[in-house]
């Protein structure tokens, strides 16, 4: 046998003018989308709301389908349903992109970046730095910057 515990919701505390705040923009709103209804239909509406929505609605028996055009295709609509096409920008002459610079001040950006990330990356850029006989960035000859960067690049 299963015991079930009556448990009781407790009070929520509610903040009086956040409240009021709310109400007042949510009724801001309707009294805003009520403004720009026809003028009758704010209050058919209001209406409704107060005295309920009546069980027998004439309005769709008051309907005539032969008195609506019928749309027999896409070709037959009063706007075009093509989508547009951007128009071509001129075209240039293709240049050449500059090769991107490589620099000591880059390539130690991309160690530190690499050591932050992980520590134990430290000792294997020593050790990628030593094959290429330098002991630190700055003893790296700049004709060696992208290869060194390439193998930095794989850690």
């Amino acid at each position: 046998m299963t015991e079930t515990k009556n448990t009781t919701a407790e009070p929520t505390a509610v903040d009086p003018k956040k409240l009021i705040d709310g109400l007042g923009t949510i009724f801001g709103g309707v009294i805003q989308l009520l403004g720009a209804m026809e003028p009758g239909m704010a209050k058919e509406l209001a209406d409704m709301t107060i005295n309920g929505v009546p069980k027998e609605s004439t309005a769709m028996e008051n309907l005539n389908p032969d008195d609506f055009e019928e749309i027999l295709s896409a070709d037959d609509l009063p706007w075009n349903t093509e989508p547009e096409k951007p128009s071509e920008p001129p075209k240039q002459e293709a240049q050449p992109k500059p090769t991107p610079i490589v620099t000591a001040d880059y390539i130690t950006k991309i160690i530190v970046q690499k050591i932050k990330k992980n520590r134990s990356n430290s000792e294997k850029i020593g050790a990628i730095l030593k094959t290429y006989g330098a002991a630190k960035v700055s003893e790296l000859s700049s004709d060696k910057y992208e290869a060194f960067l390439t193998d930095v690049s794989q850690l």
